[in-house]
């Protein structure tokens, strides 16, 4: 009948010796293809989930390792203190799997949640190191019937709240996770999912068996083994097929010999997948770009929300320019929120565009040139050079037009007609530059004393007409003298050849002298001789009614 060991009982102690058993070989592989996986992850961990592969493969690693050396010893005391160690990564392995599918979903945990899911397991692993004080983790021991320098391990109650409990918890929720990942992924995915979540259930159908007393060798525990298969399978999807990236552009003849470039980046902007043209674009080898983030000068923000859109992006101070548009790979936001931008260099067309633009400016420049200068013509067309004044040929423009608008608004139009006292005489006495230069002056007072909506033009000679609009009987008149009186104190020439300058001046307004233009200048010029016959420097209305 095979011995039981109890730890109530003394302990033959003996040199330490180890057989290195069948099993225990296996426990070495399976630790050195975990350490390998762990490496080959660590370097590739700027890929999602992949950082927590490596955690989680050492962690199986340190698992394994410390089962073989345990499966190797035959010394009682040192099984139990290599069982004590490979606690290490028996308590820790769950929980970064449930880490490992937390990434997966793109969920990440604060520092205060990380330490509250390594709480347990740390207690528990301090209960196994003190376990020969409270025996609450195993409660005694016993040779295998198996051989193969097996031990039979009887758990206590903390084992089986805290260290089976707790880890079949975190699968539970890692494998849930897992579920809910898979469920976005495309139909073509459907067999790749499958094997992922068969891998999964490996550490699930090892540790039952170990636990339940079913497995053929008893005492022998495959989780480790179990869970070094689990990562090798994730480690070839994360690293080679690239499952968990959601790259759904497949590597065919067609996607290499796109003239657009097209990319493939996560929701963290590094760059999943890419074709030829998209890293010539970039201006690097796609086995330098993968992995990688875009650049910097790229519009994240504007990237980020995965919605379809098209940007227009100007790379190197304008010296490129890209057509960008982005497409979101699956109508959900989460778990996976990647996105396929589709790039075209647009430089050549922004550069003709450009040009073209350039010369409709310069043509649009010229253009309004051309319409200021005939406007300048036009306007000098319409003024006499001498004074500045609108000439006759404005006044016939606008005298028409201004009687419509009052006949329109039932307003009063007058009209000032005035004429130079004995201009040749000036002219003849003091010269044309001093008579010129009283037409200048009678010009300056008209204009500065004006209203905005007078029109002040110059008929010719020493004859002078002022429009009025709205302005009646009583305020012309007015006005005219006002302008008189002004006139007429101002000083012409110098020293002896200083005179003074008066004007005449006749007035009608319509309605009240003249229905239309022809009478309505009529009636003024009549006015005007009135005051020429009563002796001139003078303003009067007209009379006819």
């Amino acid at each position: 009948m095979p011995r039981r060991y109890t730890t109530g009982l003394p302990i033959h102690r003996r040199p330490m010796t180890f057989d290195f058993t069948p099993l225990a070989a296996l426990s070495g592989i399976a630790a050195l293809i975990a350490t390998a996986i762990a490496a080959i992850a660590w370097y590739r961990r700027q890929f999602p989930g992949v950082r927590w592969l490596a955690l989680l493969m050492s962690a199986v690693a340190i698992w394994a390792a410390g089962a073989m050396c345990e499966l190797a010893a035959t010394s009682l005391p040192v099984k139990i203190a290599w069982s004590k160690l490979e606690y290490l990564g028996t308590l820790s392995t769950p929980v970064l799997f449930l880490l490992l599918a937390l990434d997966y979903n793109r969920i990440q945990l604060s520092r205060r949640w990380l330490a509250a899911l390594f709480a347990l397991p740390l207690l528990c692993l301090l209960l196994a190191a003190s376990n020969e004080m409270h025996q609450l983790i195993w409660t005694g021991y016993r040779p295998s019937p198996s051989g193969y320098n097996l031990l039979i391990y009887e758990h206590g109650p903390a084992f089986w709240i805290g260290v089976a409990g707790y880890s079949y918890l975190m699968m539970l929720i890692g494998s849930l996770m897992l579920i809910r990942a898979l469920h976005y992924y495309p139909a073509y995915f459907r067999g790749q999912s499958i094997v992922l979540m068969i891998s999964a259930c490996a550490p699930w159908l090892g540790n039952i068996l170990y636990l339940s007393g079913a497995m053929p060798l008893q005492g022998l525990d495959p989780t480790p083994h179990s869970f070094t298969v689990t990562g090798l399978i994730f480690a070839l999807d994360l690293l080679y097929l690239r499952l968990l990236y959601l790259v759904p552009v497949a590597r065919a003849r067609s996607f290499e010999a796109m003239g657009d470039g097209v990319m493939v980046v996560d929701d963290k902007m590094r760059i999943l997948d890419l074709n030829p043209a998209a890293a010539r674009l970039l201006g690097q080898s796609s086995r330098l770009l993968l992995g990688q983030p875009l650049p910097a000068d790229w519009p994240h923000a504007q990237i980020l929300p995965c919605q379809q859109q098209q940007l227009e992006l100007s790379l190197q101070d304008g010296s490129r320019i890209l057509d960008l548009r982005v497409y979101p790979i699956t109508q959900q936001t989460q778990p996976h929120s990647s996105r396929m931008l589709v790039l075209r260099d647009i430089t050549e067309r922004r550069q003709a565009e450009e040009a073209l633009r350039s010369a409709n400016q310069t043509l649009a420049m010229r253009i309004a040139e051309i319409e200021s200068l005939q406007a300048a013509l036009r306007e000098q067309a319409l003024r006499d050079p001498l004074t500045g004044l609108y000439n006759r040929r404005y006044l016939d423009e606008m005298f028409p037009r201004e009687l419509s608008r009052a006949r329109r608004d039932g307003s009063s139009l007058a009209i000032a007609l005035i004429d130079l006292d004995d201009f040749k005489r000036i002219n003849d006495s003091f010269g044309h530059f001093h008579g010129d230069q009283v037409l200048r002056r009678l010009a300056t007072l008209l204009d500065s004393d004006g209203s905005e909506e007078d029109v002040i033009c110059r008929l010719g000679g020493e004859e002078f007409l002022v429009l009025m609009p709205g302005c009646d009987s009583e305020h012309a008149l007015l006005r005219a003298e006002r302008w008189r009186a002004a006139f007429e104190r101002l000083p012409h020439g110098a020293g002896d050849d200083s005179f003074c300058a008066t004007f005449s001046c006749g007035i009608a307004v319509f309605p009240k002298h003249a229905g239309a233009a022809p009478q309505l200048y009529q009636a003024a010029d009549q006015a005007l001789y009135q005051v020429k016959a009563a002796g001139k420097n003078a303003c009067r209305l007209s009379t006819v009614l």
